[in-house]
């Protein structure tokens, strides 16, 4: 690639690798990288930026981890190269997971921001969505009822959520949704093994959604908020009290404890 004709520019300012994750920001917000771009060698970029190639592999590896940035490894044409991610997985949902322990974020901090998602979700789902994509819902369901184990059914569960705020046509508050499952997911996970009896919950948890999704076909919008929430706030106050999202050793901040409605051997919502 001519360093002249190059999208990026020689390094002048700020920590060399610091310069060069805002260049490749700038190129990507512009228009000038898109998904599935192919970026130099790292040699070649080293030469285009004016840096050393530490530098260049030292902000590879930020944006890669940030999910920004994908490298190809193995076999095939683009073994080696590093290309800009077009997947819809990226590195927020780690981020937020480590800044709500390193800052304290109690869980029921998180647990009330998802629930202002899901509710603006279902307001707009049922503005929108189609008997043929609630049946997509229904689907999922489906495949629930079919008996799973705790790490099928919180795949499904989160499906069925996401499917949710896809329905909503907003997609960063898909995109939100997805990484603020992802931050709490760990937590989810070990509360469903904790369980006494998994399939009772399993089996309440698949009512639940199947009645999500009746009052979000009736298209009540005030009863299918009130669904949403209880669903949500219920499992969590219920299953998910004692998986707070902090260190293990760090205090439970006060105020992080949530309602229990029943009792813990049952189940509501993820």
């Amino acid at each position: 690639m001519d360093k002249e004709q190059s999208i990026f520019a020689p390094v002048r300012q700020r920590r060399a690798f610091e310069e060069i994750i805002l260049q490749v920001e700038e190129a990507i917000l512009d228009g000038r990288l898109s998904a599935g771009t192919r970026l130099p060698p790292e040699r070649e970029l080293a030469e285009i930026f004016g840096v050393s190639r530490p530098a260049v592999r030292e902000a590879m590896r930020v944006l890669e981890a940030f999910g920004v940035l994908v490298a190809r490894r193995g076999s095939g044409s683009e073994s080696g190269s590093t290309i800009v991610s077009g997947e819809e997985t990226n590195g927020l949902g780690g981020m937020l997971r480590l800044y709500s322990a390193l800052l304290r974020i109690p869980l029921s901090d998180l647990i009330d921001v998802r629930v202002a998602l899901e509710e603006t979700a279902v307001r707009a789902t049922i503005g929108r969505a189609s008997d043929a994509e609630f049946d997509r819902l229904d689907e999922i369901v489906r495949k629930m009822r079919a008996g799973s184990t705790p790490e099928r059914f919180l795949e499904l569960d989160t499906a069925f959520h996401l499917m949710l705020a896809e329905l909503s046509g907003n997609s960063a508050l898909a995109l939100l949704m997805g990484e603020l499952r992802e931050a709490v997911g760990r937590q989810m996970l070990r509360a469903f093994h904790r369980l006494d009896d998994f399939e009772r919950e399993r089996q309440w948890l698949v009512d639940e959604h199947a009645h999500l999704v009746e009052v979000i076909r009736s298209k009540d919008e005030d009863a299918a908020v009130r669904a949403i929430s209880d669903h949500i706030r219920d499992f969590y106050s219920r299953v998910l009290e004692d998986e707070p999202t902090l260190p293990p050793t760090a205090p439970r901040p006060a105020g992080a404890a949530l309602r229990r409605s029943r009792p813990r051997s049952s189940a509501s919502s993820n």
